[in-house]
């Protein structure tokens, strides 16, 4: 197959608009096949306009999916294991889970964990979320064993993302992507892919990045019960949006130190690890 692009997309995290920014740049870009790497769901509102464009995109594209550490915590509830409730701890979860239908989880389920795509006349593409043993693992962290992870598929390129954070690292034998966020970013105001130019044996990967207006993205915030069931993580997202960083893990870290009880961190404790960390 001579002249393949391939778009790799990554932790849209329920960003709707942000997501069919991704797509207009994909179609403009003359991508005939998107990797989906996992993270589509929870963490914005309106996780049914998301699952809208993943299925128009199944009927236009030729689409393939890994699953992201968000996919597997909406299939675990389904099992029995989420013990989620309405609030700051587990309530932007239970508020996607709750907009879920079971054809939805089902389509999660169904996705892999890892998958190795082979495309004629190129080398062989390794695909994860995190790591190809841990979903919310952070593959720059461990170079060593993402060459011998291409070296036992015996695969020229590994795509993966998780930490919304857009890199290409050059190993000894292939190449390793992490495609960024096409939904949140650590840069504001930006939607993150990767383009995979494939032609004459060799990938030539590209980071895209684009900027777009996040505040239509938060009006859709108060819709559909996101701030009333969220407690204040919908508020940490907003500071996300707008200003980038990294505020969930300071934000959730912060919380489960000023809570050292049994069971869920309590409201109180996610407001003071609220005001501690600047969302509030």
């Amino acid at each position: 197959m001579s002249g393949l692009t391939v778009a790799a997309l990554a932790d849209i995290h329920s960003n709707y608009i942000a997501f069919g920014r991704c797509l207009e740049a994909v179609k403009e870009a003359g991508a005939q096949v998107i990797l989906f790497l996992g993270d589509c769901l929870t963490d914005c509102a309106c996780p049914q306009e998301t699952m809208a464009l993943l299925r128009r995109c199944m009927r236009e594209y030729d689409c393939r999916f890994v699953r992201g550490n968000r996919e597997q915590y909406l299939i675990d509830h389904r099992a029995g294991k989420g013990g989620w409730r309405r609030g700051t701890g587990g309530g932007s979860l239970l508020y996607t889970y709750n907009r879920m239908t079971e054809d939805d989880l089902d389509f999660l389920e169904a996705m892999p964990a890892v998958r190795r795509e082979v495309f004629p006349g190129l080398p062989a593409v390794l695909c994860c979320h995190g790591t190809p043993d841990d979903l919310r693992g952070w593959m720059e962290t461990r170079p060593d064993q993402a060459q011998a992870w291409l070296d036992e598929a015996d695969a020229g390129l590994l795509v993966c993302a998780h930490t919304h954070r857009p890199r290409v690292d050059r190993l000894a034998r292939g190449t390793m992507v992490n495609t960024g966020s096409g939904g949140v970013p650590t840069e504001p105001g930006l939607i993150q892919f990767a383009l995979l130019r494939g032609e004459g044996g060799v990938w030539r990967p590209e980071l895209v990045s684009i900027p777009y207006d996040v505040e239509p993205v938060i009006d859709t915030f108060s819709r559909d019960g996101f701030l009333d069931e969220a407690g204040l993580w919908p508020v940490m997202m907003m500071k996300q949006l707008r200003e980038g960083g990294e505020q969930a893990i300071p934000f959730v870290k912060r919380a489960h130190e000023l809570w050292r009880g049994e069971g869920p961190v309590p409201e109180r404790a996610w407001e003071q690890a609220a005001r501690e960390t600047g969302i509030l």
